[in-house]
């Protein structure tokens, strides 16, 4: 949590910094901050640093608002024509610091005593922003092909503080940017082990299932709704299919905190697994992964 807090600290003394070297290199000697950038600017910009802990979705909601609300009035449109230079320096420099601020270190991924030590607790295919940490486990129960790769994450968002939507709004970037592949080939060579098939992590495709947004687990008593996602595994190798063939499932739970850090469960089947079918959702591992939160 200190990382953000300290980021929001900066972002708030950049304003009046850039006030303040604006005016110096202008030879202007008096500064009136509140009026540096125009009626109600400065109150703005903060205001908009602070909507940041609050409104879900962060700077996919508050830059259009903001920007419609310039746009369609008077005022606000002769502010832009007199106070433009300065407040483009804000705010540029305001959304590099953000963006910076990706590179934050996390917190421990969250890992329950059930399932032992980690088989790896780096990842040298993860991107390197924004900032996460990654665990994984190889459990199997029952042998055959009752084998699963088990992940846990925990990864640094730069666009909003709330923990409001913080889950779907990370997945939707991600199943936008397609983000995932690059951290689950560590998890798609371990299933490569376990299978009869060959299958390449740099010959896959994941397809979105569609199903519900969240899904209420019971925990030490106590029910969490989470935000999930299930995806198909399809080798684009084993057919001709252009889909390629299904070869196993993902499930994804997340959990959100204050501060912009996200804890991410995700937990991948190979075809034929029993619990694709009895406990799609993973209930007994989610329910452990939140109870160790």
């Amino acid at each position: 949590m200190i990382g953000p807090v300290l980021i929001t600290s900066a972002m708030v003394g950049l304003i009046f910094a850039v006030a303040y070297f604006l005016n110096r290199s202008e030879n202007n000697e008096s500064i009136d901050y509140r009026q540096a950038y125009g009626d109600k600017g400065i109150e703005t910009l903060i205001g908009a640093v602070i909507l940041l802990w609050i409104v879900p979705w962060g700077l996919f909601l508050i830059v259009p608002i903001l920007g419609i609300l310039s746009v369609i009035s008077p005022a606000g449109r002769q502010s832009w024509k007199e106070f433009g230079k300065i407040r483009a320096y804000a705010i540029s420099s305001m959304l590099l610091l953000l963006l910076l601020g990706g590179f934050a270190p996390t917190s421990e991924p969250i890992s329950p005593e059930e399932w032992g030590t980690p088989l790896f607790t780096e990842n040298p295919n993860a991107p390197l922003y924004p900032a996460g940490q990654q665990y994984t486990w190889l459990l199997s129960e029952g042998g055959g092909l009752n084998v699963e790769i088990v992940q846990s994450l925990t990864i640094r968002t730069t666009h909003q503080f709330s923990k409001i939507s913080l889950a779907q709004s990370t997945f939707a970037i991600a199943d936008l940017f397609g983000m995932q592949q690059s951290r689950l080939n560590q998890a798609i060579d371990l299933l490569d082990e376990q299978i009869v098939f060959n299958i390449n992590s740099d010959e896959m495709d994941l397809k979105p299932i569609q199903d519900k947004g969240k899904h209420t687990f019971t925990a030490d008593n106590t029910e969490h709704e989470l935000d999930i996602r299930l995806y198909e595994l399809r080798s684009l190798t084993l057919s001709s299919d252009p889909d390629g063939f299904k070869v196993g499932e993902i499930f994804c739970a997340a959990k959100s905190s204050w501060g912009g850090e996200l804890d991410i469960l995700v937990v991948v089947r190979p075809i034929g697994h029993t619990g694709l079918a009895q406990d799609r959702y993973a209930e007994t591992l989610t329910s452990q992964w939140i109870a160790s939160s």
